[in-house]
């Protein structure tokens, strides 16, 4: 694998979204990109994690014991205003959807990286970084204050860096959309198989 360079995701970008090599990240502003990441921002939709809503969770349950319909709850905080913000307190975690939405070519994956600015006053992004080829959709972070002082986390500012390269023996000349979370643009609950 190789990490794709500034010049060759715009590249990209502007192919066109018919062709099976293009990629999409939208909206995507210019100054979103490094020399060879691009920042992702947040979203304005967050699933919290109500403490009293669940008594155990049981992914390999029986289908009763699996219901989650309403965990972890969904909560919308609208872009722009005083209320585009979540607070997050201490030793506590949040999914949160990426205000980008994105296709991946076939001979592309990604990960996602907490930014620095972000990990300095202990928060971590994207527990689940890594982002294969043919996915569509906004992506979830996994959001954990690790720290001891709750911290404001402001819908569409940057949050996370996500890092592109070229999957060797990967599929350009194919088109797919696969995957369990694919077309998402809500923080997806989970799903677990097997």
């Amino acid at each position: 694998m190789s990490v794709l360079h500034r010049d060759e995701i715009k590249r990209r970008l502007r192919t066109g979204v018919d062709k099976l090599k293009s990629l999409v990240i939208t909206p995507l502003l210019d100054e979103n990109f490094d020399h060879d990441a691009v920042d992702l921002r947040l979203g304005s939709y967050f699933r919290l994690p109500a403490m009293s809503s669940v008594d155990c969770m049981r992914p390999y349950g029986s289908s009763d014991e699996r219901r989650m319909e309403h965990y972890p709850e969904l909560v919308h905080k609208p872009h722009g205003g005083k209320d585009s913000k979540l607070i997050l307190q201490p030793h506590h975690s949040v999914l949160a959807s990426t205000l980008e939405y994105l296709k991946m070519p076939g001979d592309v994956a990604g990960e996602i990286l907490t930014k620095s600015s972000w990990a300095r006053v202990f928060v971590s992004i994207a527990s689940a970084p890594w982002i294969h080829p043919f996915y569509r959709g906004c992506l979830t972070l996994e959001i954990t204050n690790l720290g001891n002082v709750p911290v404001e986390l402001p819908v569409g500012k940057p949050i996370a860096h996500l890092v592109l390269m070229t999957v060797k023996g990967g599929k350009p000349d194919v088109d797919l959309i696969e995957g369990a979370y694919a077309g998402a643009v809500l923080p997806e609950a989970p799903s677990f198989k097997g």
